[in-house]
């Protein structure tokens, strides 16, 4: 049903192109007019092969993402165990308080609107608004890192790069503790290892983000969408013409089928266009995005629960049944 909300406006505008076409087929000036079937049979051909190459770039950028974001999850608890183990309580407590401000600083980051993304469009600003909503547009930045670093957020605050700011202080942290002799010499390497790979998943994050599916490829597919969704009810008329011919009980209602039919593959057509469109940039917010917020949260929870914290956030259920 959701998935049929969210669709709807094409198969609204392929019942008006089929009914333009039935006019324009049974109109005394332009009776008969249609276009070839193999026209739309070769342009229905290109727009599958343009659609199934544009979808499974999207799928790969999509599981790219949630694959950094898996490798943060690992980081993260080894992160927490070595903290743990090998510093004092309150040094632990800072070093993992300040990951877990990176990562806030991360999501927020990741969730910035881009220029190219898809939730500018009526469609999904429209579902998001009734559907479902994503942490970060019930909170802010400076709010949620005040909570975990206290006065030291304002400094990271001003910073133009919040979150590679603070790798940099848990860089200098790692170094001041390995100077003071306050952690072993044989930790400092893997939790050197540990803030490379936060740069590094960060930097995979950023790229996807910052770097968004060739456009080239994305209008052209979105055109070539437009035309053959346009040019098919005015292919298909003269099939559904032709079977009122034969007489029987659809012989009156036949060439009217052309409205269902091609508002049926109109819509197959369009839909999996939105849904490659609005799967691109998985980090903007959208319903088929990677739940990043939930991601974090979960990490948080486990996090502060390692420390022996008893006030923790609540998890992030579901919306609608949409993680976010």
């Amino acid at each position: 049903m959701d998935f049929a909300l969210w669709t709807r406006r094409s198969v609204i505008y392929m019942v008006v192109v089929s009914g333009l076409a039935i006019t324009a087929y049974r109109l005394p000036a332009t009776v008969g007019f249609s276009v070839p079937w193999s026209i739309v049979l070769v342009l229905g051909t290109t727009v599958s092969l343009v659609t199934g190459f544009k979808n499974s770039q999207v799928f790969t950028r999509s599981n790219e993402a949630l694959h950094a974001f898996s490798q943060i999850t690992a980081s993260s608890r080894m992160w927490s165990s070595l903290c743990r183990s090998f510093t004092d309580t309150a040094t632990a407590r800072q070093l993992i308080h300040r990951h877990l401000a990176w990562l806030t600083a991360l999501r927020f980051s990741l969730r910035r609107p881009m220029p190219w993304e898809s939730q500018a469009k009526v469609v999904n600003i429209e579902y998001r608004r009734r559907r479902y909503h994503v942490q970060e547009d019930k909170s802010s930045l400076g709010n949620e890192l005040r909570e975990l670093l206290g006065e030291e957020a304002e400094s990271v605050l001003k910073s133009p790069q919040p979150a590679i700011a603070l790798l940099d202080m848990q860089l200098t942290e790692v170094n001041g503790l390995l100077q003071s002799t306050s952690i072993p010499t044989q930790v400092y390497p893997e939790l050197m290892k540990l803030i490379r790979d936060f740069h590094d998943q960060q930097a995979r994050c950023d790229r996807i983000k910052n770097n968004p599916y060739p456009r080239q490829y994305a209008i052209t597919s979105s055109i070539f969408m437009i035309i053959f969704c346009t040019l098919l009810p005015f292919g298909i008329v003269p099939v559904f013409a032709d079977m009122a011919k034969l007489g029987g009980v659809l012989g009156p209602i036949a060439i009217w089928l052309t409205i269902p039919f091609s508002a049926l593959l109109g819509w197959v057509y369009m839909s999996l266009d939105l849904v490659g469109e609005s799967s691109a940039n998985p980090f903007e917010g959208g319903a088929n995005d990677v739940p990043i917020s939930q991601i974090c949260r979960d990490i948080e929870i486990e996090l502060r629960r390692g420390l022996g914290e008893t006030s923790l956030p609540a998890p992030l259920a579901p919306v609608n049944d949409i993680a976010t």
